[in-house]
């Protein structure tokens, strides 16, 4: 029988690549004040889906699915002791991934 995978396994065994972003921010701290622009790095990551398998990207580090969807399929499954069905071993390997890296521009 499989063993269960927790949060953390989910959270960090779909992550396939990882870029920075730059960021501009405008905002206006009083109504008499000029808008000040901030520089702000953000953290992108690519990931796949633990229940369709498709590649999609996140700021959130601790996101597993694609959409709410796949969110609420996975919670159901491990409700019912099931783990998702995706296998990541075979999806993540390295001819698989590296068509998917050079589609969202992740060199």
């Amino acid at each position: 029988m499989a063993i269960l995978l927790s949060n953390q396994d989910l959270y960090s065994g779909n992550v396939i690549g990882v870029k920075i972003e730059k960021q501009k921010r405008s905002y206006q701290q009083t109504l008499g004040d000029a808008p000040r622009k901030i520089d702000i790095r953000r953290t992108k990551y690519l990931k796949l889906c633990w229940m369709c398998g498709s590649p999609y990207e996140s700021y959130r580090l601790n996101s597993f699915a694609c959409c709410s969807r796949c969110a609420q399929n996975i919670w159901h499954h491990r409700q019912n002791g099931i783990n998702p069905p995706a296998r990541m071993d075979q999806l993540t390997k390295e001819k698989n991934v590296k068509e998917i890296k050079e589609r969202f521009r992740y060199i």
